[in-house]
């Protein structure tokens, strides 16, 4: 499949633009909030759990972090390492439940919750049903069990520990995605379909009612012919109040084979919609480091960049 670099992004101006701590290293308006009034953010570094394959722990902590979010708590897999960090760190062990054979739960997660500096807030066990075939081919509904039974008493927790009023994550204020203009009208549908299913997987509150956006993001999409049969494509998409007023945008550009652009919008929605939410992501100043991809335009296929997926949907891979 083919994947698109987002090569530049223009941050946010009007008070929402990433900004310099004192050892220069770049903080979004956010983590300088929390730092400053010295709250712990309603956001949960989830560690893979202990006591398992890799495959299966990483998993594990992919359908948490997921239901997290359903919780309105945000969250992502992490190692846990950051010190001093203003956030939730979940870690946990899979144990068998040997003491009772013939209890119905086959395994047990035991679950901690740390704030940043590792001080332990509070614990949660977790009995879990399935079969041993369940469990070592990461079946999804026994995944989906654990995710919910681990997300609904966490957030408790966090919620209970956030005490101080804070402001509302910029991705849960609703985004309203327009539709993209410089296609026809069934590509620009592909494409428009294809970035909001990649912004909700990133977190993002997307919503197709006004009433409910604070935002709204507009894409247009120019092309023109160059030399051996190739298109150079560039896609801008700007983040707006919903008076119109942009606070910042981000780019993607790629020359690809013209009968790939003539015929394959629908093949190459999804590729692009996930790189673009990575863009929109920086742009919010909620996503820390370089955006994806590099200065230089692609010919054909260009490197492969780190993308949000969907894992989960296919068993773990052979130890």
């Amino acid at each position: 499949m083919m994947r698109w670099l987002s090569v530049a992004v223009v941050a946010f101006s009007l008070g929402l633009a990433a900004c310099a701590g004192p050892t220069g290293k770049k903080v979004s308006r956010w983590d300088a909030y929390y730092a400053r009034t010295d709250t712990p953010r309603a956001y949960v570094e989830v560690v893979p759990p202990e006591g398992t394959t890799v495959p299966m722990a990483k998993l594990i902590a992919q359908y948490v972090a997921d239901h997290l979010k359903q919780e309105k708590i945000s969250a992502q897999i992490g190692d846990g390492k950051q010190a001093n960090a203003r956030h939730f760190v979940l870690t946990g062990m899979a144990e068998a439940n040997k003491a009772e054979p013939r209890a119905k739960y086959s395994r047990i997660l035991r679950w901690m919750l740390s704030d940043g500096n590792g001080r332990l807030i509070s614990t949660y066990s977790l009995g879990i049903e399935g079969t041993e075939r369940e469990w070592d081919f990461g079946d999804p509904q026994l995944l989906a069990s654990i995710g919910i039974g681990t997300a609904g008493p966490v957030s408790q927790m966090v919620l209970k520990e956030v005490k101080a009023t804070v402001p509302i994550d910029p991705l849960r204020r609703g985004l309203l995605v327009e539709q993209v203009t410089g296609l026809s009208s069934d590509d620009a549908r592909h494409l428009t379909q294809a970035v909001a299913v990649a912004l909700r997987t990133s977190d993002v509150l997307v919503t197709g009612d006004p009433r409910q956006a604070s935002f709204r993001l507009a894409g247009h999409v120019e092309m023109s012919n160059v030399e051996g049969g190739f298109v150079d494509v560039r896609i801008v998409w700007r983040v707006l109040t919903m008076d119109r007023r942009e606070l910042g945008s981000a780019v993607q550009e790629n020359r690809l084979p013209a009968d790939t652009v003539l015929r394959r919008w629908a093949d190459i929605s999804p590729s692009i919609g996930k790189a673009a939410a990575v863009g929109v992501e920086h742009v919010f100043g909620t996503r820390v480091g370089p955006p994806p991809g590099a200065p230089t335009r692609a010919t054909g296929e260009p490197p492969a960049i780190v993308l949000p997926g969907e894992p989960g949907r296919a068993m773990p891979p052979p130890m």
